[in-house]
């Protein structure tokens, strides 16, 4: 009985320990960047990882952030993947998007430049910094 009980044991640990190394080996993303309008930071925007850049594809609040007072933001633990940024200064502070009254932004779209398309970023294995959105618009100006 206690050589069973031995081996149970010692089959559990190999169990557990390659778990833990697997868990290790698997690389930890995150996303950072600032959201600002007109060269001020935005407070408080909501920032998403979306796969479309079509936002009535529907927003997913599952993985995203919110910036703080000086428009910083961070995604943490993102999945491999290619991503577009989205951020949405949520006017009304009801977490969904109202077209009438909430602005957004992408990154990569610099309209001072004629660059109204937004950047797909790639995440591998290395965290990505300077993920910045420089400007807000509505849609209903």
């Amino acid at each position: 009985m206690q050589k069973i009980l031995t081996f149970l044991l010692l089959v559990i640990l190999v169990s557990v320990s390659c778990d833990l190394v697997e868990q290790a080996e698997k690389e930890i993303v995150d996303i950072s960047g600032k959201v600002s309008d007109d060269g001020r930071a935005v407070e408080g925007a909501i920032v998403l990882l979306m796969e479309s850049a079509n936002v009535a594809d529907g927003l997913n609040l599952s993985n995203g952030s919110i910036t703080d007072n000086r428009g910083n933001y961070i995604i943490l633990n993102v999945d491999p993947g290619s991503y577009y940024i989205l951020a949405i200064k949520d006017q009304n502070n009801n977490l969904e998007f109202d077209a009438d009254s909430d602005q957004l932004g992408f990154y990569g779209v610099n309209p001072g430049d004629s660059d109204l398309i937004p950047d797909k970023i790639k995440v591998a294995k290395e965290d990505l910094e300077d993920i910045d959105i420089t400007d807000l618009y509505s849609l209903t100006q």
